[in-house]
């Protein structure tokens, strides 16, 4: 089958689902109306004094009724006529990172010349395309628009933590109406079908996860590296973590701030690096530490590739084990980067597939040369993986098996490693190579001219403003 055949095909397909989504609105109720509690109330109010009035035969109590049934009557059609020739937009991203902000727009139009619509609110729904991701669930998302001129288009925002890892849709929101009384809830609904991928949580890269690639590569060479200028390079300086090493401690800057402060470097003529994931859970009695591990090393492999990617000169991969063990690897690029985290963001646990299965379908220039580093919830024997392999011999499984770097989540190994930020993840996914090396000249800059810029600082105490989150390029 060629790639016009195809296309065809999707295309026919593609008519065949708009007709029976069609076909389903024109059946299904779009319009609907709804008794409020306080409503009901008023209804049974209303009943009672129509009842009273007729045992009774007291004609002021069956007039106090009709002036009573005069604003239910009002909210039955003035309330539909509210939602006549209204359209809405929904404008929500195409990606979200767990935890950082999850903003969508709506966009209400009224196509009314004269009338004013009031007190109108949407209600939309997003709902998880896989459950068995601890975590997610569904969100009822829901704006107010107190007044919709006529010929004008209002725009509200909503806004809330995103929900875990995994593919989302977007189901039919509804427009509805209290209006003008309360007593009757008016609701039309539209359909307005998305999706949505949410990434897995970025963390910050400690300096031991440096410390452990430069010691993968040099079990890879069979050599130590050279820690001249030539491999490791000045890149500025940055607040103290946990796990960072004293050696690396800018004391003076430190003394000046009156907080700890460390050199950062940046490692170059870096190799390519494969990241095997093995998102192993037993079948049955999963405890939730188990459950958390899993997410912690999907969290700790998108962390990896986000900071990878965003450097260019290396070839990185991804590989995952399961029933069906995949791999996906190419140049460091955003456009790799994006493939790897939606792919991670799917991932699922499972109890089935090995390491050995994955090896044998790595490629064979990344067995040769890169750095592998195996993200496990279980504890894994390299040796026997490797033997297990239909691909290696005997010496070359062994020898592989010693160059393979064994991260245990569920022993607590990933915890030196990274931590979760604060930080959107959003603004360092946007950051580009050439960012980063215009921060090398800036810190060549910075290091030529540090005598006087001290000098300078003792002199002036200035203080600079921090930026909050959308003052430092995050999304509102």
């Amino acid at each position: 089958m060629n790639v016009e055949e195809r296309s065809a095909i999707r295309l026919g397909s593609g008519r065949l689902r708009r007709l029976a989504r069609s076909l389903l609105g024109a059946l299904g109720p779009t319009e609907r109306s709804i008794l409020t509690r306080e409503g009901f109330f008023y209804f049974l109010l209303a009943l009672t004094l129509l009842l009273a009035g007729l045992i009774q035969q007291v004609n002021l109590i069956l007039l106090v009724f009709t002036l009573a049934a005069g604003p239910f009557m009002a909210s039955i059609f003035g309330g539909r006529s509210m939602l006549r020739r209204l359209s809405v937009v929904r404008r929500a991203p195409g990606y979200v990172f767990s935890g950082d902000p999850l903003v969508i727009d709506y966009a209400l139009e009224s196509g009314r010349r004269w009338t004013t619509a009031l007190a109108l609110f949407i209600e939309d729904s997003l709902v998880p395309s896989d459950r068995t991701v601890p975590g997610a669930t569904t969100i009822i998302p829901r704006v107010f628009f107190p007044r919709v001129p006529g010929l004008e288009r209002v725009r509200q925002q909503w806004q809330c933590p995103s929900p875990r890892r995994g593919r989302y849709r977007f189901r039919d929101l509804d427009i509805g109406t209290r209006s003008p009384f309360g007593i009757v809830e008016h609701r039309v609904t539209v359909p307005l079908v998305d999706e949505l991928i949410v990434y897995p949580r970025i963390g910050q890269l400690s300096r031991r996860w440096m410390l452990l690639q430069r010691q993968a590569s040099e079990n890879r060479r069979g050599q130590r590296h050279d820690r001249s200028a030539q491999q490791i390079e000045y890149h500025g300086l940055r607040d103290y973590r946990s796990g960072d090493s004293p050696r690396w401690i800018h004391w003076r800057t430190s003394a000046r701030r009156g907080e700890l402060m460390v050199k950062e470097f940046e490692q170059q003529n870096e190799q390519d690096l494969a990241i095997l994931v093995d998102p192993w859970l037993p079948r049955t009695k999963a405890t939730n530490e188990q459950r958390e591990a899993v997410e912690q090393a999907i969290s700790f492999a998108a962390s990896v590739c986000l900071e990878t990617c965003r450097h260019q000169g290396r070839r990185l991969l991804l590989g995952w084990t399961g029933p069906a063990p995949g791999v996906r690897h190419g140049p460091a690029s955003v456009k790799l980067l994006h493939e790897l985290l939606e792919q991670l963001a799917i991932l699922r646990s499972t109890s089935e597939g090995g390491l050995a299965e994955l090896l044998d379908i790595l490629p064979p220039a990344i067995l040769r040369e890169a750095i592998v580093i195996v993200i496990s919830t279980r504890p894994l024997n390299l040796a026997e993986e490797a033997e297990r392999s239909k691909r290696l011999a005997g010496t070359a499984a062994r020898g592989i098996a010693g160059r393979i770097s064994l991260l245990n989540a569920t022993q607590g190994d990933l915890l030196p490693l990274f931590q979760h930020d604060d930080q959107a993840a959003q603004n360092l996914i946007q950051q580009r190579p050439v960012a980063a090396g215009l921060a090398r000249g800036a810190a060549a800059a910075r290091r030529q001219g540090t005598a006087s810029d001290d000098s300078r600082e003792e002199n002036s105490r200035t203080p600079v403003p921090k930026l909050n989150g959308s003052e430092a390029g995050e999304r509102p």
